[in-house]
């Protein structure tokens, strides 16, 4: 698998090419929060699956209660919905590989 750094730029580069967003470089940085800061699950097992997906969505709004953000909650939902689409662009780009790490 490619590193952080590739897999970041070709996820900006798949939402520009593929999406009318804002902002594609918040996203991917809202994606890869997870990477950089211990949210109590390893990064790539996020992707793994739904469940996974809605687990870590918890243990980043208790990581965000913890540091004191003023919409935990809220943050973690616009953080689910990037870590979605990045999961699409995973399973497009990269063949479903996060299921077999």
């Amino acid at each position: 698998m490619d590193d952080k750094k590739t897999i970041q730029h070709n996820f900006i580069k798949y939402l520009e090419d593929n999406y009318d967003y804002a902002r594609p470089k918040i996203m991917a940085s809202n994606v890869f929060y997870a990477y950089n800061n211990d949210i109590g699950m390893e990064f790539w097992s996020i992707f793994k699956d739904n469940d996974n997906m809605e687990k870590a969505k918890e243990l980043l709004e208790i990581k965000f209660i913890d540091v004191k953000r003023k919409n935990p909650k809220g943050q973690a939902n616009v953080h689910y919905g990037c870590w979605k689409k990045f999961k699409e662009f995973l399973d497009k780009e990269y063949n479903n590989i996060i299921r077999n790490i």
